[in-house]
């Protein structure tokens, strides 16, 4: 089973990818984690999208597209979370899937209002050393993923900060919505109201998914 997970920043996305990827054997590749992996270790990779991301802009669909054909050959089955963003990145993975043979199961929609992402992406702390992400509302919030975690500092990463939320929020916009209506025409998009719970998110996507 492959499945997308769409939605603008801020809207539960990662937060729901480790559930998933858990209860239903799914490899989960995002592409914000791996590129930020690339970026901590200094490769030539992370330096060219280091300049886009701290500023809240897309990194190049050619960048993008090809680190994620390289991952999909390696693996049965794949939670995409962060991509496709754009409509080319979206008919890329469409040729790239039937490369290899397999396709889209769902495309799982997360919706948020904007003015309730912006207070979440302003409010968010995330750990230096794995994916883990915190609210400054949070007493004394600190990440206990494993020994390593717990002697890293909280930060608000660039792209979190006000700045740079309205170029993500925009470059949604312009960039990532027409994504909704190719795969509504693909039959493939269900809407998920992610303005929830964490655990009433998880409840809506298992009874789609449901196997």
């Amino acid at each position: 089973m492959n499945i997308i997970l769409l939605g603008p920043p801020g809207s539960g996305k990662g937060t729901q990818s480790s559930h998933l990827a858990k209860k239903y054997s799914l490899n989960h590749l995002s592409t914000g984690d791996v590129l930020r992996s690339e970026i901590v270790s200094g490769s030539k990779l992370g330096k060219e999208a280091s300049k886009y991301m701290n500023e809240g802009n897309l990194v190049p669909d050619e960048v993008i597209i090809g680190m994620v054909s390289q991952k999909l050959s390696a693996i049965d089955s794949v939670l995409l979370d962060g991509f496709p963003r754009t409509l080319n990145q979206a008919k890329a993975l469409d040729n790239e899937l039937s490369n290899l043979s397999k396709t889209i199961n769902h495309v799982l929609y997360f919706n948020v209002p904007s003015e309730e992402l912006i207070q979440r992406l302003s409010q968010r702390l995330s750990c230096r050393n794995c994916p883990n992400t915190f609210t400054k509302s949070e007493n004394n919030p600190s990440c206990k993923s494993d020994s390593s975690c717990e002697e890293q500092e909280l930060y608000q990463r660039e792209d979190d900060k006000p700045e740079a939320i309205s170029i993500r929020m925009k470059n949604y916009t312009d960039l990532t919505e027409p994504l909704l209506n190719f795969y509504k025409e693909k039959n493939l998009m269900t809407n998920i109201d992610a303005n929830k719970s964490i655990a009433e998110v998880s409840e809506q996507i298992d009874k789609i998914i449901h196997i």
